[in-house]
């Protein structure tokens, strides 16, 4: 496989995956989140990786740009919903710590 064919594999592998991050992200699905990300860093870390030979095509382009939109669209909305819970767990967190030690300085 050509590298501009194996580079543009590389983003239509990736834009479903944020799809798919963005559907359980919606769902509270953290767990799951978590799991998929991992494959999208796989894929990011290959486009990293490759070194084309040559420049895309206008189609590849245009390609290219509609996948990368969706991809930071998907993020975007992501980040949307994941901010407010990563808010929650580190003022859980905070509580936590202080408590600790409270009962360190009080006892238990």
């Amino acid at each position: 496989m050509g590298s501009q064919h194996e580079l543009m594999h590389c983003y239509e592998q990736i834009a479903p995956l944020t799809g798919r991050m963005l559907e359980l992200a919606r769902e509270g699905d953290w767990d799951g989140l978590m799991t998929v990300e991992q494959q999208v860093r796989t894929c990011v870390e290959r486009v990293k990786e490759i070194t084309p030979v040559a420049a895309l095509d206008q189609s590849q382009l245009a390609h290219k740009h509609r996948l990368l939109s969706k991809i930071l669209a998907d993020d975007a909305e992501i980040r949307d919903l994941i901010t407010p819970k990563m808010k929650q767990l580190s003022a859980l967190l905070g509580n936590l710590v202080r408590q600790q030690h409270v009962n360190q300085v009080y006892g238990q």
